[in-house]
């Protein structure tokens, strides 16, 4: 009969955006995979992705399981709802392990799988404490994670400082570091620059800016957590000879959409922000800029950050963990304070009189996926020794 294995996360964007290679790995490794998680609150990406989602689980053949975890750490009667659902789920099949993931799903999947006595795997992606993080980070998720480490086989980080801190103070069996979930580096340095050059002359016929433009990109969620009203109050800063020729291109959905309109509006810098919405093309995006902004206030491992440098794009990136992790100051990019805006805005006007150019950094290659994947393997493989 074969194995079965739970891959858990409060929201399906988890899943979805984090998971697919682990779900083709552990049935590579002879598992039947199931997912556990809210695909009809299913968190920041669009409903049509995840109904691709559902169709791409459906098509390889994992087993879901819809459980209506609530947003962020949930009300005590909706978890208490969740774990009902969860202890059905693993009433009706006998689990190897379960891999979980984001705080609340780590949470009550740990509380269900040590009534069950099945090992865990635990994927921080990125503790919610950190430096410079607020201070109900570490006075709410401090304890919790703290306390659910003494019932966690295997705790994964994915970035050198939570990696530290795990170390110091959680008490999980097995504690270990991956560089995220990997990008596919090898595949990026395979771009042509003249592959490159057309991508930057379609994506810029397509978004109406001129070719001399100097184009800055950010990639993430609209929220307050991406931070990217401060490229906006960056760029007031600059004298209107330098803005006029600045173009701020964002790809992403959220909440703030309309607040950053307005804060544009009130600068008269309207027309030259795009805010672009969900895409699929981020590469071609990474191509036709001349420099990627992440001013994220809190990151794991930021993917999209990563992604715009192993592209070949020069990076501005905000000093968190998770973000300075693949920024090395003076070669790929530079970080700043993602509370100063005057700091970016230096930043920005001195690249304006820069010709910017970048190579492929062998330091990036760790973060490539296959390297990632060997990891998983063998965290995957430890677990059922």
């Amino acid at each position: 009969m074969m194995k079965k294995v739970l891959m858990l996360a409060a929201k399906a964007n988890m899943i979805q955006q984090f998971n697919h290679r682990n779900i083709k790995i552990l049935q590579n490794l002879g598992y039947e995979v199931h997912v556990a998680t809210n695909m009809v609150d299913f968190g920041s990406m669009s409903a049509e992705e995840n109904e691709r989602f559902k169709q791409w689980m459906n098509d390889n053949k994992v087993v879901a399981h819809q459980v209506d975890f609530e947003r962020r750490m949930g009300s005590l009667k909706g978890n208490i709802r969740s774990i009902k659902q969860l202890r059905q789920i693993f009433k009706m099949n006998d689990f190897a392990f379960i891999h979980v993931h984001s705080p609340l799903g780590s949470i009550l999947g740990r509380f269900v799988a040590k009534q069950f006595k099945v090992p865990t795997i635990y994927t921080a992606h990125g503790f919610h404490f950190f430096k410079g993080g607020p201070k109900n980070g570490w006075l709410v998720f401090y304890p919790l994670e703290w306390a659910f480490s003494f019932i966690t086989d295997t705790l994964i980080t994915i970035n050198d400082e939570d990696f530290a801190l795990a170390q110091k103070h959680m008490h999980a069996k097995n504690i270990v570091k991956i560089n995220g979930i990997g990008v596919d580096v090898e595949k990026a340095w395979c771009v042509t620059d003249e592959e490159k050059a057309e991508a930057r002359k379609k994506i810029r016929e397509e978004l109406n800016i001129p070719n001399d433009a100097f184009v800055i990109s950010s990639v993430g969620e609209l929220s307050y957590r991406k931070n990217h009203k401060l490229v906006l109050q960056a760029l007031k800063k600059l004298s209107s000879q330098e803005i006029k020729q600045i173009y701020y291109v964002v790809a992403g959905t959220g909440e703030n959409r309309r607040a950053l309109s307005q804060y544009a509006e009130s600068f008269n810098f309207s027309d030259n922000l795009k805010l672009l919405g969900y895409r699929s093309d981020i590469h071609e995006i990474n191509f036709a800029s001349d420099v990627f902004v992440f001013p994220s206030f809190q990151e794991g491992l930021g993917i999209a950050g990563l992604d715009a440098t192993v592209d070949g794009t020069y990076i501005l990136g905000a000093t968190r963990r998770g973000i300075s992790d693949y920024i090395v100051a003076g070669v790929n990019g530079e970080i700043f304070n993602p509370n100063d805006p005057m700091q970016l805005k230096s930043l920005i006007a001195s690249l304006l009189k820069t010709n910017i150019s970048i190579q492929k950094y062998q330091f990036l290659s760790k973060f490539d996926k296959k390297n990632v994947d060997k990891k998983m393997i063998d965290i995957y493989k430890y677990i059922s020794s």
